[in-house]
């Protein structure tokens, strides 16, 4: 990726953050090397700390790892009531920024998920189906390649 896309992707997110009120928004992005692929969050906003930066993402595990690897939206209006607290554990990015009510949506390129978007706030029920909707919608050609792919389907996770 080149330095612009970077500085779009965090300006793309950073507008997100504003436009919807949100608390913390997370770009995960697959960086593809010779032998193995690394899935990490690239750019965040909001954050209140810095330890997303050793959180390493697996196909099926925590928030990212379930949209990368069902290519489906996850939506949870409150995390006290659909995530059970010996679960929590699998959702690190939940946990390190406080997060009570998030979703995320996967980014395709080609036919292939490549990155994951989440949207999340410090309240509960603060991501409701109506905001969550325009969370999807939101997102736009700043996001390049992933615009206006299979992120739109109607089914999610939640």
């Amino acid at each position: 990726m080149t330095g612009q896309a970077n500085s779009n992707f965090q300006l793309a997110i950073d507008n997100l953050k504003e436009t919807l009120h949100a608390d913390f928004i997370g770009l995960a992005l697959v960086d593809l090397k010779k032998y193995h692929h690394d899935f990490r969050w690239r750019y965040v906003t909001g954050n209140i700390s810095l330890r997303y930066r050793r959180i390493v993402l697996q196909s099926g595990k925590g928030v990212a790892g379930i949209v990368f690897k069902t290519g489906k939206p996850m939506n949870i209006e409150n995390v006290d009531v659909s995530v059970m607290d010996g679960d929590l554990y699998n959702y690190p990015i939940v946990v390190f920024e406080k997060l009570r009510s998030f979703g995320a949506i996967p980014l395709f390129l080609d036919d292939h998920v490549q990155g994951v978007l989440l949207i999340g706030y410090r309240e509960a029920n603060r991501l409701t189906a109506d905001k969550f909707e325009q969370f999807k919608h939101a997102v736009g050609p700043q996001f390049g390649p992933f615009h206006m792919k299979e992120r739109l389907k109607d089914d999610f996770i939640g």
